[in-house]
């Protein structure tokens, strides 16, 4: 099997190749809408790194299982600092409704995780 490395420079490599290959016109309402997933993301990062600093002796944990259910604040920073980094990756190479779709539903998703993390009492810690 792949190493997670490799695999991660590949799918970088690929999506290099497919941007270059593929250009389909960047809007300025996908730029707004990239910005408001971002605003989403990083909120829900925020609110990831408060459980982290605090999992081991509060009530919280982490439901991701790609983070783990105790992860250290390093692996919540590369987690999503690594995603951040695809979603504006693969928003680039899709063409323009399959994008917004992307967009939208990935907006929708973090949007429900900051909400439901919020209302358990989560904060934005950096």
């Amino acid at each position: 099997m792949l190493s997670k490395k490799i695999r991660i420079n590949t799918l970088f490599s690929l999506l290099l190749v497919l941007s270059s290959a593929n250009v389909w016109a960047w809007t300025e309402k996908d730029t707004w809408w990239e910005t408001a997933y971002m605003s989403a993301h990083i909120a829900d990062w925020g609110q990831t790194r408060d459980i982290a600093a605090q999992c081991d002796a509060g009530p919280y944990y982490e439901t991701n299982p790609v983070l783990g259910r105790c992860p250290s604040t390093s692996r919540v920073n590369s987690y999503f600092l690594g995603t951040a980094l695809l979603h504006v990756g693969v928003s680039h190479i899709l063409p323009g409704k399959v994008r917004r779709i992307f967009q939208v539903g990935t907006l929708g998703m973090q949007l429900n995780f900051v909400s439901s993390n919020a209302q358990i009492g989560l904060k934005v810690n950096f």
